[in-house]
């Protein structure tokens, strides 16, 4: 039985350092509470455990990457029950559609800004509608 959605959790999931502390500052500014994982095992591990309300997966990791990633989370917990914001570098359209078929509810084009941060997750004061949406 999988845990019941911890609301107002998000879970980074990115091989950068760099871009999990400064998602983390983002997150924390608009409200949110924050744990990471570097990479997509680590990140299946930890939801054994937990269900967090946003995932923000990072698209390019070495092993297991955001696609693959969401496509596995996805089987258990079907849009609507967790949701999966993508976050990457690549904004050509082709792979933006291609990145939403996996079952991302958002794609953030880095570098995202606060504002970008805010559009895409909001805060948990002030929940966004589902959306499919793209930030850049």
């Amino acid at each position: 039985m999988k845990p019941p959605v911890d609301m107002g959790l998000v879970l980074i999931v990115d091989d950068v350092e760099v871009n999990r502390i400064l998602a983390r500052a983002y997150l924390e500014m608009l409200g949110w509470r924050v744990d990471d994982c570097e990479g997509g095992r680590q990140a299946l591990e930890y939801l054994e455990g937990r269900t967090p309300e946003w995932v923000l997966l990072d698209i390019r990791m070495p092993g297991l990457d955001g696609i693959q990633l969401a496509r596995i989370i996805r089987q258990s917990h079907p849009m609507g029950s967790m949701r999966l914001a993508a976050y990457t570098a690549h904004a050509i359209t082709e792979e933006v559609d291609h990145i939403r078929s996996a079952g991302f509810d958002h794609v953030l084009i880095k570098p995202v800004s606060l504002d970008d941060m805010n559009a895409a997750i909001g805060s948990p004061e002030a929940p966004l509608e589902h959306s499919n949406a793209v930030a850049a």
